[in-house]
């Protein structure tokens, strides 16, 4: 081989030298690069496990601590997963002893038959497409012989990153002991009945003797009395008439603090209410040498549907208060109505005096129960600080509203704003009259275990009425089995038998029986009081202390 062939093999050993050096290297970086692929491999799994053992770590701590039962069931019913209190309670132990079981099979130890299916029927409704389903059951999981009440809220699951797990439908069932809250709302609603019955009594016991004060002095008013007497018995008149409004205000407060108090609506004669409170504030406006100036304007409705005495109630108040607290000058009332034709139409009472006045920063306690200003300028002024903020909350339950505008040492003006809804029948002013009645043809009994409530029903005499008076419920079923009467009028509270019991005897004796009205004679105004009566055999009521108005009312609705 020449010098020439051999430099030539050399060449080409050398290309293939550095070739082969080239790939040597390629390959050496390929080899690297997977290596160090591997290794972040190795690396990334070690993290995954790591977050993966502490994920668990921490459902496994979610399920152990979570205080409610929570379920996670499959498409069939059957167990996936669950909290570790429901282990506990179930003294399952173990998990495994209640997976894929079905909720039914082991519930059946707890609950009763019509339970479960209540709980099957609420699943069907999730599984049918309803995304949320709440409901309540009472279950003794521990087997204790007491239960408890939880309020189960079902919802579906599945979809999303569900079926990524493999989960393609399921339900998701949360258990949330409401026992406590249950036994706090029984126990709130055992004080508020006591709250209610205490007020009953109360009324009871407190208007009784009023009933026979006021009723007293109406008989001995019409009594021949020298002008001595008469002032006197203006003055019993007076006084009772001023406690029986602290009275009711007291009650009136407690019974709208218990939510006891509410808006009956009629139909009633606007236009008439306010002619009658003209006329009679009109005498009292008169006797402080005041000006009463009333303007109704004429698209005030005569018919309306709405609670007519607490409308008389809420008007009589701020008329009364502008009485009390103007010294001189004049009050004037306003009445007309607002809105209408297209749209909502409000009754609008103004009522603005020429008196003291309130201090701008006093007008937020005036709506304030048991707020009184000015106490020393005030002191001779009766009143318990709860006519306005009694007024201010029926003007709420009424849907309207109650505010003021004043100025101090110049007078004020309390607006009323009431809403309108038309009658359902239109009211005359015969419905309304209150105008001289007699009736001397007309047969009453009259039950009251109280002999001087039995001298205040002797009321009836003003109206020509010769009533039979009955001291106890078998005196009473033994007149009425023997007279057939127009009107019994009966006591509520009376030992041995009470009305009720005697109402029910009178019922059962005979067709009279059935058919006489009887009209509980009751100092319990309490919400409910009337359809209590209602319910047990009665026509009607009548509160005491008895009003002649209410009495000749009821006499005219019930009389033949």
């Amino acid at each position: 081989m020449s010098e020439e062939n051999l430099r030539e093999e050399l060449k080409k050993l050398k290309t293939e030298n550095l070739k082969l050096s080239r790939e040597l290297r390629v390959t050496k970086n390929y080899f690297e690069k997977v290596n160090r692929t591997l290794e972040a491999k190795e690396t990334l799994g070690k993290v995954l496990l790591a977050t993966n053992l502490r994920q668990k770590a921490y459902t496994d701590i979610l399920l152990e601590s979570c205080p409610n039962i929570i379920m996670l069931l499959d498409d069939e019913g059957r167990l996936v997963l669950c909290t570790e209190i429901m282990l506990r309670l179930t003294g399952a132990g173990n998990f495994d002893y209640l997976k894929n079981r079905r909720y039914a099979d082991f519930f059946a130890a707890f609950m009763a038959a019509e339970d479960i299916a209540g709980i099957e029927a609420a699943m069907q409704k999730v599984k049918a497409g309803e995304e949320r389903v709440l409901i309540n059951k009472w279950i003794d999981f521990g087997g204790t012989g007491e239960s408890r009440c939880y309020s189960i809220e079902l919802r579906a699951i599945g979809g999303g990153r569900g079926n990524d797990a493999g989960i393609h439908a399921g339900i998701l069932a949360v258990f949330i002991d409401l026992t406590s809250l249950m036994r706090e709302k029984e126990r709130a609603e055992a004080a508020s009945k006591a709250k209610s019955d205490f007020l009953a009594v109360m009324s009871h016991e407190i208007r009784t003797p009023m009933n026979a004060i006021l009723g007293l002095n109406e008989i001995l008013a019409r009594t021949g009395l020298d002008p001595l007497q008469s002032k006197y018995l203006s003055d019993i008149r007076k006084s009772a008439n001023s406690l029986l409004t602290i009275i009711n205000d007291i009650l009136d407060f407690s019974k709208i603090e218990a939510g006891k108090l509410d808006i009956v609506d009629s139909n009633y004669n606007l236009r008439s209410l306010l002619e009658n409170l003209f006329t009679m504030f009109n005498i009292l406006y008169k006797a402080k040498k005041l000006a009463l100036n009333f303007k109704i304007d004429d698209n005030v409705p005569c018919s309306v549907y709405g609670d007519e005495n607490r409308t008389r109630q809420i008007l009589t108040n701020i008329l009364s208060n502008a009485m009390k607290y103007t010294k001189e000058g004049h009050v004037d009332f306003s009445a007309w109505m607002t809105g209408g034709t297209d749209g909502p139409a409000t009754l609008r009472f103004d009522v603005k005096d020429t008196g003291i006045g309130i201090r701008e920063e006093d007008t937020e306690k005036l709506f304030k129960p048991f707020e009184q200003l000015d106490i020393r300028k005030n002191r001779n002024i009766v009143g318990t600080g709860l006519g306005l903020a009694i007024c201010y909350r029926l003007c709420q339950l009424m849907g309207g509203d109650l505010w003021l505008k004043s100025e101090y040492g110049k007078g004020s003006c309390f607006s009323v704003a009431i809403p309108y809804v038309p009658a359902t029948e239109q009211t005359s002013e015969a419905e309304i009259d209150s105008g001289d009645f007699s009736a001397p043809d007309a047969k009453i009994l009259v039950v009251d275990d109280i002999d001087i409530n039995l001298e205040v029903c002797a009321m009836l005499e003003g109206f020509k009425i010769n009533a039979a008076l009955a001291n106890n419920g078998r005196q009473a079923i033994e007149l009425a089995a023997a007279t057939r009467y127009d009107i019994i009028f009966m006591d509520h509270m009376m030992p041995e038998m009470d009305g009720i019991e005697t109402a029910h005897h009178i019922r059962s004796l005979n067709k009279d029986g059935e058919t006489v009205p009887i009209i509980a004679l009751t100092a319990n105004v309490i919400n409910g009081a009337e359809q209590m009566f209602m319910e047990n055999k009665f026509n009607g009521l009548l509160a005491k202390p008895i009003e002649v108005p209410a009495l000749n009312q009821c006499l005219r609705q019930w009389l033949p």
